[in-house]
């Protein structure tokens, strides 16, 4: 389950940036509400579920694969980027402000189906975008790759 690779802490608060709202982010929202965690959620186009729930705090929805997702600078203890990446006009861009939008030492997590962008490509991308300790993951979740990276302070752009 994806919650194995979230830490937090009392008000922790994650960003879930995805193309299909689905029941991944009411999984979420249960493992954060011990914790008073919140969840904003940036959505592009595509197949979305109507979900409630007591964690769920913003939503920006994003016009087309152009677009940054929404966010504030050092707002998020994590980003989710579910099967987005692959779609997006300019991925290095969007990884970039994905970056300033992690608090530093938070990670972003990238969901994919298996084979929509290549795994060395996404480590690639993670890499120029400052992103560390890059770590592939493909056997949490069936039929999805994750790939994993860190934003560590005092490494690249990480101040």
């Amino acid at each position: 389950m994806i919650t194995s690779l979230l830490h937090p802490t009392p008000h922790t608060k994650i960003m879930i940036v995805t193309s299909h709202l689905d029941r991944m982010s009411e999984e979420i929202g249960e493992f954060l509400a011990p914790y008073e965690g919140l969840i904003d959620f940036s959505l592009f186009a595509g197949d979305h579920q109507e979900l409630f729930h007591s964690t769920f705090h913003k939503t920006f929805m994003i016009k087309d694969y152009r677009s940054p997702a929404g966010g504030i600078p050092r707002d998020y203890a994590s980003v989710i980027v579910q099967d987005v990446l692959h779609r997006h006009e300019s991925p290095h861009k969007f990884l970039e402000l994905i970056y300033r939008t992690l608090l530093n030492a938070s990670e972003v997590i990238i969901i994919q189906k298996n084979g929509s962008m290549d795994i060395a490509e996404v480590e690639s991308l993670l890499d120029q975008a400052e992103f560390r300790a890059i770590n592939p993951i493909t056997d949490l979740i069936e039929g999805c790759e994750i790939i994993v990276g860190k934003k560590m302070h005092m490494w690249g752009n990480g101040l």
